[in-house]
């Protein structure tokens, strides 16, 4: 779910903001999506004043100053929905906990709220990390550099770490705030000069996640950080290569290879949370073979497993080799995407007099003329 405009999510209980409250300005510098579609010539909705409300096509014109009621109630509503997706996840990640008994309304209420404090806190912690500040600093100026986090990405840090929440909902017991900002920010944070609202923190947050959450559920006796840091190696190794590529072909501006590289991060964060599951469950598969082989004294079936899990690369060390292998397919699809000869544009076909002959020629010869698969825009 992408945010909402000028959403601000108070996540010491996700429902208070909620009460007629009228968003903030949005910030003067525009957001990753607008600069793509300024970029491409496109847009979906008429051009808004930067800093001003979205323009509503339908709204009858008012004078410079006054307010339109039904952008107010739209940004309303938006925020109402939003909150609500928000707290509808948070329900469904205390549902997913084991209980003996089933939950009563105020355990649930009681559960959301202390999920909030920790999201707040954790939010607190991200946003001092991405502001180049330490981990705890309450000082005036960490309160104040921290503030300086936009709505927009507020609501989608508290969205990711609902997501979080929702694989393992024992994380306010099980992680601390302050940990879990460090798992949730790339090495070598400090020696970059990153906006923390240009969409790149929160990129990079966003891959890591994917993988904090399957190397939760899969014990390979390795420290979360050691596991995180080979993760963020290969992803955004991979995805750095990958946005090269696309931006030496296409001529992609800096600004547009940026959001290219934000995709990419989140596409090989996927793979590679999938590929450490992957490795991990075949590796405990095969473990376990081995040792029933072993416990019903046969040798030479051990033996032949042993010598199985070397030549499939399983364990730990296998993982760098199976994300390269789900990154192929990928990277041929890029490949041959930037290879296709670009389609002309679509022309009008010629009118001709009503329904005759001649409209079912024109008919007969596009249809003899259309790509095999029925065409469409996708892969």
């Amino acid at each position: 779910m992408s945010a909402p405009q000028n959403v601000h999510v108070n996540p010491a209980y996700l429902g208070t903001y909620l009460a007629a409250r009228i968003p903030a300005p949005a910030p003067e510098q525009p957001t990753a999506s607008e600069a793509l579609l300024e970029e491409t010539g496109q847009r979906l909705s008429p051009p808004r004043p930067k800093g001003g409300p979205p323009v509503d096509p339908g709204a009858s014109p008012l004078s410079e100053g006054e307010p339109n009621p039904q952008v107010t109630i739209r940004q309303r509503l938006a925020m109402i929905l939003a909150g609500g997706a928000l707290h509808a996840d948070l329900v469904a990640a205390a549902l997913d906990q084991t209980a003996s008994e089933p939950p009563a309304a105020d355990a649930l209420d009681a559960d959301q709220v202390r999920a909030g404090q920790w999201i707040e806190a954790t939010t607190g912690e991200l946003t001092r990390a991405w502001n180049g500040l330490g981990a705890g600093n309450a000082g005036e100026d960490s309160r104040a550099r921290a503030d300086r986090l936009s709505d927009d990405h507020r609501y989608e840090i508290a969205r990711l770490l609902v997501d979080i929440l929702r694989e393992h909902p024992d994380g306010p017991t099980r992680i601390e705030p302050a940990r879990l900002a460090a798992y949730l920010t790339a090495p070598e944070t400090d020696r970059r000069s990153v906006d923390p609202n240009s969409g790149q923190r929160l990129a990079e947050a966003r891959a890591l996640a994917r993988v904090l959450v399957a190397a939760l559920r899969c014990d390979f006796q390795r420290e979360l950080t050691t596991v995180l840091g080979e993760a963020w190696a290969a992803i955004t190794g991979t995805a750095e290569r990958q946005a090269g590529q696309l931006g030496q072909v296409l001529a992609l501006t800096p600004e547009v290879r940026q959001i290219a590289l934000h995709r990419l991060l989140d596409a090989d964060g996927v793979l590679y949370a999938a590929t450490l599951a992957r490795v991990h469950r075949d590796s405990v598969q095969m473990i376990q073979a081995y040792q029933d082989c072993l416990n019903a004294g046969d040798a030479a079936g051990a033996d032949r497993l042993a010598r199985a899990y070397q030549d499939r690369r399983l364990g730990y060390a296998g993982i760098s080799h199976y994300f390269q292998v789900a990154v192929e397919p990928i990277d041929r699809w890029v490949r041959a995407a930037l290879t296709v000869a670009e389609e002309p544009p679509v022309r009008e076909a010629p009118k001709t007099v009503s329904g005759g002959a001649g409209g079912d020629a024109v008919r007969r010869r596009q249809t003899a003329l259309a790509a095999p698969g029925g065409g469409g825009s996708g892969p």
